[in-house]
């Protein structure tokens, strides 16, 4: 299995857990996926959720609160998944913190730009909704920059954008 100038992976070292000598023998153990095997699992489901990227007019709100409830069961999941030290735990809590703040900013009243006869989402509704969108694609990019992943499609949409003037 291992010869000479071969590189070991960190993933395949983590799989062994004994040597025998003098004839040989190597003991070995399926550890479970990796930290970002998980991670990239969680980025798979929420590339699926809507209420990430979808423009204003499209949203359906009454889908809204259902989608939220999934993340955040996902993000319950994922942490279940994890060890307690894992780097993955406070990005995580995050977005599932942002999910239940979601529910209370909604109801916010904005005074002067409520119109009660309107059949549309409050701006407190969209107001809340972006400020999920944002601290979701903060953490979403602390995660693919620390397990080295790509992030595709619609989710890249929310990630924040680089400044122009920055190094």
């Amino acid at each position: 299995m291992f010869s000479k100038g071969k590189k070991v992976t960190a993933a395949a070292a983590r799989r062994i857990t004994g040597i025998s000598v003098p004839f040989g023998g190597l003991q070995w153990a399926d550890p479970g996926p990796s930290h970002g095997e998980i991670i990239r699992n969680f980025f798979a489901f929420l590339e699926d959720r809507r209420v990430l990227y979808n423009a204003e007019q499209l949203e359906a709100v009454s889908q809204v609160g259902h989608s939220l409830g999934e993340i955040r069961r996902a993000c319950t999941e994922t942490l279940q998944a994890l060890p307690a030290r894992a780097f993955a735990v406070t990005p995580l809590s995050a977005i599932r913190a942002a999910c239940r703040r979601f529910q209370d900013d909604q109801q916010e009243a904005f005074r002067f730009f409520d119109n009660p006869h309107e059949q549309r989402a409050s701006p407190g509704f969209f107001t809340a909704l972006g400020a999920f969108r944002a601290t979701v694609g903060q953490q979403v990019a602390l995660l693919a920059a620390h397990y080295d992943l790509d992030v595709e499609g619609d989710l890249a949409r929310i990630l924040p954008r680089p400044d122009k003037d920055g190094p």
